[in-house]
């Protein structure tokens, strides 16, 4: 399994790293977590030298040609399975997985066909565990050979209370991997048992507008883009997201409508598919459940969005990922976690 470490400052000062292929480790600055609310994941904790926990996870088994190259997946129609493993070791209760094919949200069931359809199922820690993913490909055609991304989140049920804990601290850090899916069959048309999508915008609007001096020396710097100029824009990839205008970092009161707008620019050609999550679940954007975009020289790709307060609970879960589409090498990215609620 190829391991790429990438060291990761985190806004409470602490480090995360994390290993392209399935190794995450968390030092140890955070108490034992827990599913309850009350847990505090910014909490010291006795021994800051060590690890919080340990995560691993990957495809069961591969397929390999003799040249040692990695073979993509068959799909023949029908229930597509894919026995899969992780290790979860160290302070952390548990892990869930996201699933995007194509960079769309995919639904899925665990082990059993008689299961439910979720876009996020939860997992006790513990060693060298194992399990089947099974799902019909919500895209696809014969002919096509497509990315499956199967993304760890971590203590997915965690969620602050506003009294003891008001962020998600350690919690909610993702941990993607890649397989390749080779379609033999169409993906099914019609299907009516997917679990519900939330509807929690009143509008929704995506553009592009020509990227400025102001955007790249202002904007992208207080986003942790630093470094940035207009001649180095294509070299990476670059993403905000904002508030009514303003950062947002562990939790934010909704009493009325909320604009948020989430941009990302950089190398041109690169293919995202942008989703909004509430509870982990995936948030309609007109009748789908993500957006595709495609990056320009000069441009700034704007997805817009109102979030009407009518439409939420007490407490929700929110954030947003972006997800290579069409085989881009480009990185996986998720938004910090934050808490929308409603005041009593």
């Amino acid at each position: 399994m190829r391991k790429q470490l990438i060291a990761v400052t985190l806004m409470c000062g602490a480090l995360l790293s994390l290993a392209a292929c399935g190794n995450y480790s968390i030092p140890d600055s955070a108490p034992p977590p827990s599913q309850s609310v009350a847990a505090n994941p910014f909490e010291e904790a006795e021994d800051e030298a060590g690890f919080l926990a340990m995560l691993t996870h990957e495809v069961a088994s591969a397929n390999f040609s003799e040249s040692g190259e990695r073979l993509p997946f068959s799909y023949d129609g029908g229930e597509f399975r894919l026995d899969y493993r992780f290790s979860l070791t160290g302070k952390m209760d548990t892990v869930g997985f996201l699933l995007f094919l194509d960079g769309q949200p995919q639904p899925y069931k665990v082990d059993e066909p008689t299961a439910e359809y979720e876009y996020c199922h939860s997992f006790p820690a513990g060693e060298d565990q194992s399990f089947s993913f099974l799902f019909e490909p919500v895209t696809g055609s014969a002919g096509d050979t497509l990315a499956l991304t199967v993304v760890s989140i971590t203590n997915p049920d965690f969620q602050p209370d506003m009294e003891s804990t008001s962020s998600y601290g350690w919690y909610h850090k993702t941990l993607d991997s890649h397989i390749e899916l080779k379609f033999n069959a169409d993906a099914p048309t019609a299907r009516s048992d997917l679990p519900p999508v939330r509807e929690i915008f009143s509008q929704s609007e995506v553009q592009e507008e020509k990227v400025t001096a102001q955007y790249v020396e202002n904007e992208l710097p207080k986003y942790g883009w630093g470094g940035v100029s207009m001649d180095t824009l294509d070299s990476g990839i670059f993403y905000t997201l904002s508030y009514d205008g303003g950062i947002v970092y562990d939790n934010l009161c909704i009493s009325a409508p909320v604009t948020l707008q989430y941009t990302m620019c950089g190398t041109a050609g690169t293919n995202y598919s942008i989703a909004f999550f509430l509870d982990h679940q995936p948030v309609k954007l007109d009748e789908n459940t993500s957006c595709s975009v495609t990056l320009s020289k000069g441009g700034v790709m704007e997805i817009e969005a109102v979030i009407d307060p009518d439409k939420l609970g007490q407490f929700n879960t929110f954030y947003c990922v972006a997800v290579p589409q069409d085989g881009a090498s480009a990185p996986f990215f998720k938004t910090n976690s934050i808490l929308l609620y409603k005041e009593n």
